[in-house]
């Protein structure tokens, strides 16, 4: 018999397998690695689940859409979608992100706070001007990889963000070179790739056409 495989939004109470999830699956990631260390080398895995806590409550505090992937029941994969918002709603959003932070910050190593803000602005600032979405993660359980679960997701997160007739396309970074392949069979097309301090991040788009 097949697994039963569902997408649905994540809750508040999806909150704490989301973390275990997201843990899991950018453990190897470049960006992880610059920021938390490897894990047995220094990680500290408070600093992780504080860091994805943080990102996975901001997303529904901007009415993102945090989703997941779930098979027979379980969750297997991740992603966050930030939606186009409005400069008061990005105004909003970004106080209550420095304020959520404080709390963040204090937990991660020393260095990796800088490292993040520098990574997000210049990152935000390679993508379009236009109103977007804006894939910030997807991941997937290892033992979970190689079954397309990825793919889903993305594909959930372009119809989504399709749905939006404000939205002129859809940005998202990957710090991995393989990825960036991938990512253009959607059609996503790179708009450049930045040297972070040793991490490449490799800046992509998808048009989805200009609001009607």
């Amino acid at each position: 018999m097949a697994d039963a495989v569902t997408i649905r939004d994540l809750r508040a109470g999806d909150r704490t397998d989301f973390i275990e999830v997201m843990a899991l699956a950018f453990e190897q990631d470049p960006l992880f690695l610059k920021a938390f260390g490897a894990r047995g080398q220094g990680r500290s895995e408070r600093a992780v689940g504080s860091f994805l806590s943080f990102m996975f409550d901001m997303n529904r505090l901007i009415r993102g859409t945090p989703r997941g992937l779930f098979v027979d029941g379980r969750l297997a994969a991740c992603a966050l979608l930030e939606p186009c918002a409005s400069p008061f709603a990005s105004a909003i959003g970004g106080i209550a992100s420095a304020l959520r932070f404080l709390p963040v910050a204090i937990a991660l190593p020393l260095g990796a706070t800088a490292f993040l803000n520098a990574y997000t602005k210049r990152t935000r600032d390679a993508a379009p001007q236009t109103p977007h979405g804006y894939l910030v993660m997807v991941g997937v359980l290892p033992q979970a990889q190689g079954r397309g679960f990825g793919k889903l997701l993305v594909e959930d997160a372009i119809e989504r963000t399709r749905g939006n007739p404000r939205a002129t396309g859809i940005a998202l970074d990957t710090e991995n070179e393989a990825n960036v392949r991938l990512y253009e069979r959607w059609g996503f097309r790179r708009r450049g790739s930045l040297d972070l301090g040793g991490v490449h991040a490799h800046c992509m788009f998808l048009p989805l056409g200009e609001p009607g």
